[in-house]
């Protein structure tokens, strides 16, 4: 829920600090993020803008290109999109899902295919395109990265996608997940080594730990919603049952923005924090940097650290931790 002026005020923090690229969440009930981004593009250099993630289901590939492009220009070449299958739009809409893999596709190669140097004509099934050709568009042009997943989706991404942004993949998953799409990039003739590979995962880092276990319980129910396929890595049947039969209880936590979750003892809290975030006091931090090392082993390219309550003081101790090491 940034301003305009806040983002900017961050997005120019993150460079200072080394950061690569601010990603803001695409949320239907939030400012528009293509406007929100321009007064950023004009008091940065270098960072990319990242938005993520916005569904062909929710804004027509043509009209997404138009702002992408537009951003692209504002900033020099410097934007960044992830197009998803649903995301946040979800919350609000009751949307039609049985094509949505076939919708990013379509959509992924709309936005890599538009450009000023010819005019674009798509067959698509969902998203046929005639004569488009945004003649201004003459910048670098900007990365388009695929929400994926699972294994459909992330076939999809390896053909015509410039990477995938995961969200909230546990370590478990990460290796299988890196050779699902290895093999699939294979598959289309293209190397994996301008492939980003990227995952967000939440940062849960205060001076007080209780603090920083507070934000993260209040949070967990964003972890992959808590599906199974999220959790079942690291806990049993019978507790992957009782997280999912108490959402409610994640829900109330999440709306208090509280650490308490009714009905799921302690334990099996602690182990989604464990396994799902990134989550300590500021002192024991060195020692959680493994954590980051592993995903790095396991084949992630880039890491998207999700900032919750206090962002400026996440990206200065970002930047003086984190990226040093």
């Amino acid at each position: 829920e940034y301003t305009a002026d806040e983002l900017a005020e961050l997005a120019v923090l993150a460079e200072r600090n080394g950061i690569s690229t601010i990603w803001v969440t695409n949320d239907p009930q939030a400012r528009d993020l293509f406007m929100l981004f321009t007064k950023a593009a004009a008091v940065t250099q270098k960072i990319r803008l990242g938005v993520m993630a916005v569904s062909p289901l929710e804004i027509h590939p043509l009209k997404l290109a138009g702002a992408l492009l537009t951003l692209n220009e504002m900033s020099g070449g410097r934007a960044s999109l992830v197009v998803g299958g649903g995301g946040a739009i979800l919350a609000n809409t009751r949307l039609d899902l049985s094509r949505r893999v076939r919708a990013v596709d379509e959509c992924i190669a709309i936005l890599k295919q538009a450009g000023a140097n010819q005019p674009l004509n798509y067959p698509g099934e969902i998203f046929p395109v005639w004569n488009f050709q945004p003649r201004w568009a003459v910048d670098q042009p900007p990365r388009v990265l695929a929400g994926a997943n699972r294994e459909q989706m992330l076939r999809m991404a390896a053909k015509k996608s410039d990477g995938i942004h995961m969200s909230d993949m546990p370590l478990p998953l990460v290796a299988s997940t890196r050779q699902i799409v290895e093999q699939a990039l294979k598959t289309n003739g293209r190397s994996p080594a301008d492939f980003e590979f990227n995952n967000f995962w939440a940062f849960h880092v205060k001076p007080d730990r209780a603090a920083a276990e507070r934000e993260a319980r209040s949070r967990l129910v964003l972890r992959g919603m808590l599906k199974r396929f999220y959790i079942e890595p690291f806990l049993d049947e019978a507790a992957t049952k009782l997280v999912r039969d108490n959402m409610q209880s994640f829900y109330a936590a999440f709306h208090k923005r509280a650490g308490d979750i009714a009905n799921v003892p302690e334990p099996i809290i602690d182990t989604l924090v464990k396994n799902l975030t990134l989550t300590c006091a500021t002192s024991d931090l060195d020692t959680h940097m493994e954590t980051l090392h592993d995903f790095s082993e396991a084949g992630l390219t880039h890491i998207t650290l999700g900032l919750h309550d206090d962002p400026a003081s996440d990206i200065k101790l970002i930047g003086a931790r984190v990226l040093p090491i």
